[in-house]
């Protein structure tokens, strides 16, 4: 009767952990819960060896435990109620729930109710974004998802992740063994969760709080993070209803205190296999085991600016923090700052003997590295070469390889923006970059990664230069003599050929933005050279009329690959720019640079001939895997390289990867990727580390 519906009962292998602690040992009196005083029946549980409370250090229950209370969004607490009803009442009548759960803040509200959905979207400036969902049991999951056993295991297990899922079509009740199950009125997910997402992040209950309230609902719901945009989650009372206010309409909170915060991880299964996209509850701060060792050194790497993990290397064990976050403003500065610090108490890491961080002077933690941490010694670590080498540590690979990180935005050795980096990598880490996309103008830099409708006008510009040569429209639609250089006016010339061809434009972009962008390309203006792959994904997705504006990093991307036709084998004829006419000497040529602007022609031929998008989309995908394929193939014959390495954010992309893998290890090719961290930035500090350690050892 005691934990009657309680909602903070759990045992030794339930119930928070990591996010109490203050600092070693594991005791009542290190943890948040040594507020509470344990009444006679809890502290006979906690003493009595034979119980499966003994030594259980937030053992505790409606008589002296944690109490939930409720508030109003200004933090007024409402009286004379049962909190929990009322808020699983106001869920059922449409309303958002601010929820302090393990490890911060949670926003929930009706999964299937388009207008709670779309109010939710409004007020939490999150326009296309998708939202992860909660789930009453298994039974629910299995009815709106595509399961296999690996995914129900790991939906079930104590770690108890978001698992991405491919969503199927309902079509509500079919029959009497549901209802037995107690799958009542079963509604369709609201659309406006995910779009035309084919998957969603799914998790299943996993405090007590949580299957209390689902004791009183049959519906999904939203369970997204307590944050604005990109800060990180929230997780103190007062703290969540002055951020969250202008979001939730009631707080359901509790007065036992979070000391170390953590977001929800998320999960999928690939290669019947874990694969990590966000580090955080369940999963950190357990260690990566490497097999070289330090012994007494301490090495500290500090990540990226997106996604942002720290990692500590002691003896053979690389600690790698959880889920940070953008490091974009004041309040993840001191997230990384006080997790950093709670890292190193709970270690006992008082000296750090090496310290890592990235090559982009102008990233935000460099300034923290190099005034604010102590270190014997300091370097820098080139982004892509983290990439490769996080791999390299997860897998303790000792030959050479073959590596491919493509993402979105990395600082260059030769101060340009990396993005599609082929690089080959000797047992001692030695680097040597063999490839990448061709050299093009990002005009006006950062604007342009969050509107991709500038990055097709820039590879349309390029295709528009090359396009007498290469016969491109050969109708010539646009009337524009082949000298188009010679001609003074480039600009404008240029403006009357996209507004002739590209008339899906007229209501996105100004004449005088296309001015400007032909200006940053011609002179470089405010501008800087790019191999990026995600800014290709980019001006994909916007020609094929996806995405022209971005509302999160990597949506194009994800637009693109959703479109994808599946079990289509079509790809584009590729070629490199400086190939030889056979390409069998590597060793005189050395470099492999991917002629993207070519492949950008074919798409436009293929858009202005009417071709299926769904199909361009997987020719796109497709061909992306087969210049893999093509340049495994060459290194291995020339080098005897049988490796190949695959890491960074263009490798989330389920498609791709799954293409690529297939198409290597059908040639006999050992094929690698990140698995127990992130393959997106979120490894990065991972191989920092590692690239440290392989430097003092």
């Amino acid at each position: 009767k005691r934990r009657f519906n309680y909602a903070f009962t759990n045992c030794t292998n339930c119930g928070p952990r990591f996010t109490i602690i203050k600092k070693l040992p594991y005791d009542r009196q290190n943890t948040t819960m040594a507020d509470f005083l344990m009444c006679p029946e809890c502290r006979q549980e906690y003493d009595n060896p034979q119980d499966r409370r003994f030594h259980a250090q937030p053992n505790a229950c409606i008589k002296c435990g944690p109490q939930l209370q409720l508030t109003d969004n200004e933090g007024r607490l409402l009286k004379n109620i049962d909190p929990l009803k009322y808020a699983v009442r106001q869920l059922k009548n449409g309303k958002i729930i601010g929820i302090k759960s393990l490890g911060g803040f949670q926003i929930a509200c009706d999964a299937t109710s388009d207008n709670a959905v779309q109010r939710l979207r409004k007020s939490k400036n999150r326009p296309y974004k998708p939202f992860a969902l909660m789930f009453k049991n298994m039974d629910h999951v299995k009815m709106y998802f595509k399961t296999n056993s690996q995914e129900r295991e790991l939906l079930s297990s104590q770690k108890a992740p978001i698992v991405l899922l491919k969503k199927k079509k309902i079509s509500g009740l079919t029959n009497e063994k549901e209802i037995e199950r107690g799958i009542f009125n079963l509604k369709q997910v609201s659309k406006y969760v995910s779009f035309n997402n084919k998957y969603e992040g799914v998790m299943l209950p996993y405090s007590p709080l949580h299957h209390l309230i689902f004791k009183e609902i049959n519906f999904p719901l939203i369970m997204t993070s307590g944050n604005i945009s990109e800060e990180p989650i929230a997780y103190e009372n007062d703290d969540a209803v002055k951020k969250l206010k202008s979001i939730c309409d009631f707080f359901l909170i509790n007065n036992r205190d979070i000391y170390s915060r953590f977001d929800d991880s998320v999960v999928k299964i690939f290669k019947k296999r874990e694969m990590i996209l966000r580090r955080a509850r369940g999963y950190a701060p357990y260690p990566v085991k490497l097999e070289l060792e330090l012994k007494n050194k301490t090495v500290l790497a500090i990540g990226s600016e997106e996604k942002n993990t720290f990692c500590l290397i002691r003896k053979n064990y690389a600690i790698i923090s959880q889920h940070i976050g953008d490091i974009d403003n004041e309040y993840s500065i001191d997230f990384f700052k006080s997790a950093l610090k709670n890292y190193r108490s709970l270690f006992n890491i008082d000296k750090i003997d090496l310290l890592v961080f990235d090559k982009h002077p102008a990233f935000r933690l460099n300034s923290l590295a190099l005034n604010e941490i102590k270190s014997e010694n300091k370097i820098s670590i080139q982004h892509h070469k983290a990439h490769i080498a996080s791999v390299i540590a997860e897998n303790n690979i000792k030959r050479k390889v073959l590596g491919f990180a493509w993402d979105g935005t990395g600082y260059g050795d030769d101060g340009k923006i990396w993005g599609s980096e082929i690089f080959v990598a000797d047992e001692k880490l030695n680097f040597e970059r063999i490839g990448h996309l061709t050299e093009k103008i990002l005009p006006g830099g950062e604007v342009t990664i969050r509107k991709p409708y500038r990055m097709a006008i820039t590879y349309i510009y390029y295709s528009w230069i090359r396009s007498d040569k290469n016969n491109f429209l050969s109708d010539n639609k646009s009337g524009i003599g082949v000298n188009k250089k010679a001609d003074a006016g480039i600009g404008n010339l240029f403006l009357k050929y996209f507004r002739k061809n590209f008339s899906c434009y007229a209501k996105i972009v100004e004449d005088r933005e296309i001015l400007s962008i032909v200006f940053q390309i011609e002179s470089g203006f405010n501008s800087i050279k790019t191999t990026s792959m995600g800014r290709l994904f980019d001006a994909v997705s916007s020609v094929l009329k996806l995405t022209n504006t971005a509302t999160f990093e990597g949506e194009a991307a994800i637009n693109l690959e959703m479109i994808a036709k599946e079990n289509c084998k079509d790809f584009y004829n590729f070629k490199y720019t400086n190939e030889n006419p056979d390409m069998d000497n590597y060793k005189k040529n050395r470099k492999f640079i991917v002629d993207d602007i070519d492949l950008f022609l074919k798409i436009l031929k293929d858009i202005s001939s009417g071709k299926d998008f769904e199909k361009i989309s997987a020719g796109f995908h497709n061909t992306l895997s087969e210049i893999i394929l093509d340049i495994s193939k060459k290194i291995r014959e020339n080098l005897t390289i049988n490796d190949v390495v695959l890491s960074g954010g263009v490798f989330q992309n389920n498609y791709l990867i799954e293409k690529t893998f297939k198409l290597l290890e059908n040639e006999g090719f050992n094929v690698y990727t990140n698995f127990k961290v992130p393959v997106n930035d979120g490894g990065i500090s991972l191989g920092q580390a590692y690239l440290g350690m392989k430097n003092m050892t």
